[in-house]
């Protein structure tokens, strides 16, 4: 909670910052360059951990897949409840009234171009990079030329990643602030803004508990119900589910969300630029889990509009508010 409070306070400065400097505008067009250099320094170094991350590279077998299946599920349950959940508030692809169709077009005309395959692409091969360079270099490094663990790695890196996740948020509501007032376009939708997180955490989790009603048909050695809402619930938060799991004495249950999360949160930062484009905004919000109001928020404002930001940072915090409590009571 102490880092959600700090990132809400870095990105509110940085919007407070953009407003005071919107009449220098021409200034200022290098942070959108800046903010795509950040990004890939940041997958670069999520890519190292998981590649020298020995409980990730030892879970790729059967857990993997079964890690795979169930992220495939409630990644779409998000996306098809948002869908719908767009389509009750009448908003268009791009999240907007359909009322301003022709505006939203225009505004796409002139907006970013980052939601193109070249980014996505861009993205996978420094994820792809940071894995490889994590699993097979790392760890001779660290123990032939310093003479350490790799873990201290996984140590410091961790606090480059709450770094460089600030400067993304700080960049981010720069960028936002501007670029103009984005809440005006919200006086219309008031609280029903917050159809739009319901849908996505409800699609995870009714879709956990599909993915074990339907493996229950074909093996006995599946999740039950509890164990895979339970993991549906980690919304990509790979440093905390996986350890109440484990605890609770859900040992497959807690390799299984640690993989979930992992794939999660890795296939919003490379699906998100291609599901924005192809299918709609809004839903590209629901992909990454928690990570949609921290490392992904970037990502999202380039792909998307900046009126996207909203629901994103919405979407993330109340997946980060939903899976203490359904996690408690799943293994509870």
């Amino acid at each position: 909670m102490a880092l959600l409070a700090l990132y809400w306070t870095i990105m509110i400065g940085g919007y407070l910052l953009g407003c005071r400097l919107r009449h220098k505008r021409e200034r200022f067009l290098f942070v959108e360059e800046l903010t795509n250099i950040v990004i890939y320094i940041l997958v670069l170094i999520m890519g190292l951990r998981m590649g020298s991350n020995e409980e990730v590279t030892s879970s790729l077998g059967t857990i993997g897949l079964q890690s795979l299946m169930i992220t495939v599920m409630t990644v779409g349950g998000s996306m098809v409840f948002v869908f719908f959940a767009r389509r009750i508030l009448k908003l268009d692809k791009e999240g907007m009234p359909i009322r301003e169709e022709e505006q939203a077009e225009k505004a796409d005309a002139d907006g970013s171009s980052g939601g193109g395959l070249k980014f996505t692409m861009l993205i996978m091969a420094f994820v792809a990079a940071g894995m490889i360079a994590g699993y097979f270099a790392l760890p001779q490094i660290y123990s032939q030329i310093l003479h350490r663990n790799v873990e201290d790695f996984q140590n410091v890196s961790g606090d480059w990643l709450v770094i460089g996740i600030c400067v993304l948020l700080a960049l981010a509501g720069f960028n936002l602030g501007i670029s103009g007032n984005i809440f005006e376009r919200f006086k219309g939708t008031g609280f029903r803004i917050l159809l739009v997180p319901v849908a996505a955490v409800a699609g995870s989790l009714i879709m956990g508990a599909a993915y074990s009603l339907i493996m229950s048909l074909f093996t006995d050695d599946g999740l039950s119900v509890k164990e895979a809402v339970a993991v549906s619930a980690g919304f990509g938060w790979y440093t905390f589910v996986p350890g109440i799991l484990t605890e609770a004495g859900f040992a497959v249950a807690g390799a299984v969300s640690f993989m979930h999360n992992v794939i999660r949160e890795t296939l919003g930062l490379v699906a998100i630029p291609v599901i924005a484009k192809k299918i709609g905004y809004l839903e590209a919000t629901s992909v990454p889990g928690v990570s949609a109001m921290d490392v992904c928020l970037p990502l999202i404002e380039r792909s998307c509009r900046p009126e996207t930001v909203v629901y994103s940072f919405c979407t993330g915090a109340l997946m980060c508010v939903t899976a203490p409590v359904t996690v408690t009571l799943c293994v509870g």
